[in-house]
C-alpha cells in the first residue's frame, strides 16, 4: 500500500478512512492507556469458470475497525465492521474489558510515531475497479481456452480470476497517523493433460497490479505446457541427487524458511535458526532478503500493520544469519536496542498484529532455467510437490515431501517422473546451494516470492 503521513494524499484520493479515524479518536474518553486503531475497507472480485461456463462469481466489500488497547502491559483487542460512531464506542469499550482480564506483559507497547515513511509508488492503480466483470469473466475464459486448445489436454480443473482493492488507515493515541492503499489481480488455471489412463495436471498465472497487465493466454499456454509434458511419468531410481526446483517450489520452500526467521518463533524455541545468528547456515553465494518496499512485491508497502515504516531486511547475507523478523513486542523483548522491522502483519482488521515476511527475495544466479540444466548436467527438476505442511517442518529442520517433475540428462530436460520422495533437513538444503538460475519471477501462492529456480546438491530421492 502507498502510504502518507497526516494530511498527504495517496492513489485514487478517495479514502476517507483517515478521517474518520481522526473523528474516532477525538471522540474516545480520556483513558489511562493508549488506543490504537486499525481501519479497511476493501473490494474483492472471484471468478471461476469451468467448461467455457461462469462457474461462480463472487464480490464482497469488506470494511470495519480494529481496536487495540493497551495499558501497563495489558493488551486488548475488538472489532467491528460497522463503521459508525456508537459501534466504535462499544468496540473501544469491548477493547479496554478485554485488556483488564489480561496478564500484564512488560514487552507489549504500541509503537511510537515515525519520522518519515519510504516512498513506495505504483501499488495502486484504476484497472481493478474500472474493469468492466465482463472483461474480467473474459480473462478467465481466455486462459482456458488457450489451454483446451493444446493437444492431449482434456479439461482445465478451474480457470480463476481475481482481484481486490484495499484502503488502510492507521491511527494511535501516541500519535502514528498513516494512510495506504492497493490493488493486486491474478489469473490461475489447473490443466489436465491425458494419454490413455495416464493423467496429469499442471498450472499456469499470472499476476498484476490491474487487468490489463495481466498474460492470460501465456498462464493458459504454460499449464498446458507444463501438464503434456508430464504425460508418460514414473518412478525414477532412488539414490543422491543434485535437484534444481522449479521457482515455485523455491517459493514454497522460502515460505516454510520464513516462519522459522520470525522472531517469535526463535523466542518460543520453535525455530531451528535459534541462537544461530551470525552463523553460517547457508552456501556462501544465498542471499536471502525481507523487502517490504520492493515496487513489484504483491505486500508492499509504506508501513506495516502497526504503523511502523517497512524497509528491506537482511535475512540470510552471503549464507551466514543475518537477523530475523521483528514486529513492536518480540523487539522489545529481544532488547539490546532491538527494534521493530516492520514486520507486524494482520489477516484483516479482525485481528491483531504478528510477525510475518513481507517479500521474500532470493537473489538471482545467472541465465535461464535452462542454462541451469547444462551446468547441473545430471539431477532431477522438481516441478511440484505434495505434503509440505506435513512434511517440512520450520522447527526441527525435517523436510520430506512427494514430488513430480524431470530428470535431468546430458545437461537437458529428460523423461517427466513421478511418485517419488524427496528428504533432507532445511539447513542441508540451504548449505547445498550449488547453483541459481537468472529467472526469478513473483511467486503468489506462499505469501509474496520472488525467487529464480536453484539447484541444490545431495538430497535424497526415493524411487525404484
Amino acid at each position: 500500500m502507498s502510504s502518507g503521513s497526516a494530511g498527504q494524499g495517496t492513489g485514487n484520493g478517495s479514502m476517507g478512512l483517515l478521517t474518520l479515524g481522526r473523528r474516532f479518536l477525538a471522540a474516545t474518553p480520556a483513558l489511562p492507556g493508549e488506543v490504537e486503531l486499525y481501519l479497511e475497507r476493501s473490494r474483492t472480485t472471484s471468478i471461476k469458470v469451468y467448461a467455457r461456463e461462469v462457474e461462480s462469481l463472487v464480490t464482497g466489500a469488506p470494511s470495519g475497525v480494529g481496536v487495540r488497547y493497551v495499558h501497563e502491559g495489558r493488551q486488548g483487542y475488538a472489532y467491528t465492521a460497522d463503521l459508525g460512531d456508537e459501534a466504535f464506542r462499544r468496540t473501544l469499550y469491548r477493547a479496554v474489558a478485554n485488556a483488564e482480564a489480561t496478564d500484564s506483559d512488560p514487552h507489549v507497547t504500541l509503537p511510537e510515531p515515525a519520522r518519515s515513511y519510504p516512498d513506495v509508488p505504483g501499488l495502486w492503480r484504476p484497472g481493478v475497479g474500472s474493469t468492466s466483470m465482463e472483461r474480467k469473466i473474459a480473462l478467465a475464459m481466455e486462459a482456458e481456452a488457450v489451454a483446451l486448445a493444446a493437444e492431449e489436454i482434456e479439461t482445465v480443473e478451474e480457470s480463476t480470476y481475481a482481484d481486490g482493492e484495499s484502503q488502510v488507515a492507521l491511527l494511535s493515541s501516541l500519535g502514528v497517523e498513516v494512510e495506504g492503499e492497493q490493488t493486486v489481480c491474478y489469473c490461475y488455471l489447473s490443466a489436465h493433460a491425458r494419454r490413455g489412463e495416464d493423467v496429469q495436471t499442471a498450472l499456469g498465472y499470472t499476476t498484476g497490479r490491474e487487468p490489463e497487465e495481466l498474460e492470460a493466454e501465456a498462464a493458459g499456454a504454460e499449464a498446458a505446457l507444463k501438464a503434456r509434458r508430464l504425460l508418460g511419468a514414473a518412478p525414477c531410481a532412488s539414490g543422491s541427487y543434485t535437484v534444481v526446483l522449479d521457482r515455485e517450489v523455491a517459493a514454497a520452500v522460502l515460505g516454510v524458511i520464513s516462519r522459522a526467521l520470525s522472531a517469535e518463533a526463535v523466542q518460543k524455541g520453535r525455530s531451528l535458526f535459534a541462537g544461530k545468528e551470525g552463523e553460517l547456515v547457508g552456501a556462501a553465494q544465498l542471499c536471502l532478503v525481507d523487502n517490504g518496499v520492493h515496487p513489484e512485491g504483491m505486500d508492499s508497502s509504506a508501513f506495516d500493520d502497526e504503523g511502523v515504516p517497512r524497509g528491506q531486511t537482511d535475512l540470510i547475507r552471503d549464507g551466514v544469519l543475518a537477523g530475523y523478523l521483528y514486529d513492536t513486542y518480540t523487539a522489545n523483548r529481544a532488547g539490546e536496542g532491538r527494534r521493530s522491522t516492520g514486520n507486524a502483519a494482520r489477516g484483516s482488521y479482525r485481528s491483531a498484529p504478528g510477525v510475518s515476511s513481507s517479500n521474500l527475495v532470493l537473489e538471482a544466479g545467472q541465465g535461464s532455467l535452462e542454462e541451469l540444466f547444462t551446468r547441473v548436467r545430471k539431477g532431477l527438476y522438481v516441478l511440484s510437490v505434495t505434503g509440505l505442511h506435513s512434511g517440512a517442518n520450520p522447527v526441527s529442520g525435517e523436510f520430506s515431501v512427494g514430488a513430480v517433475g524431470h530428470l535431468i540428462e546430458n545437461g537437458s530436460l529428460g523423461p517427466p517422473v513421478r511418485e517419488i520422495t524427496i528428504a533432507s533437513d532445511l539447513l542441508s538444503m540451504l548449505r547445498n546451494v550449488s547453483d541459481r538460475a537468472g529467472d526469478q519471477r513473483w511467486i503468489p501462492f506462499h505469501g509474496s516470492v520472488l525467487t529464480p529456480a536453484i539447484a541444490i546438491g545431495e538430497i535424497a530421492v526415493s524411487g525404484t
